[in-house]
């Protein structure tokens, strides 16, 4: 007699538990474009939903020879939202026309710092994070 109705309910149970997990994640998405002032300083601030970004990406930047101390340094960490964290990611590896028709990644090889900030920050903006 409950067997229908009790399935139903975990089933909302169910439901409501995932998008009480979802809701930081989809909050932060939705967030307006920031400062980069404003995405320095959040990262002294944790937030459920959100994660530190290394503007300069920080494993291209260490083989290439910059030190650590730039790469962790507080110009290049910024707190950005998970979900558009993930965008940049795939950006960074899906060929771009705008540069060479190759992914961000081989063409920042081997380039200056100034160069990769000003790809970092185009990345923040084109997933409208960062304020044009």
């Amino acid at each position: 007699m409950f067997g229908p109705v009790l399935g139903t309910v975990l089933n909302i149970l169910d439901a409501a538990q995932i998008l009480e997990q979802a809701c930081p994640y989809v909050r932060s998405y939705l967030d307006p474009p920031k400062s980069i002032d404003e995405l320095q300083s959040a990262v002294r601030n944790p937030s459920k939903g959100c994660e530190i970004h290394h503007i300069v990406e920080q494993a291209a930047a260490e083989r290439d020879g910059f030190p650590r101390s730039l790469i962790d340094s507080p110009e290049n960490l910024v707190r950005i939202p998970t979900l558009k964290h993930r965008e940049i990611n795939a950006w960074y590896q899906t060929k771009n026309e705008e540069y060479g028709s190759v992914t961000l990644r081989q063409y920042l090889h081997e380039k200056d710092w100034a160069t990769r900030v000003r790809v970092g920050r185009s990345a923040l903006i084109a997933v409208r994070v960062l304020e044009p």
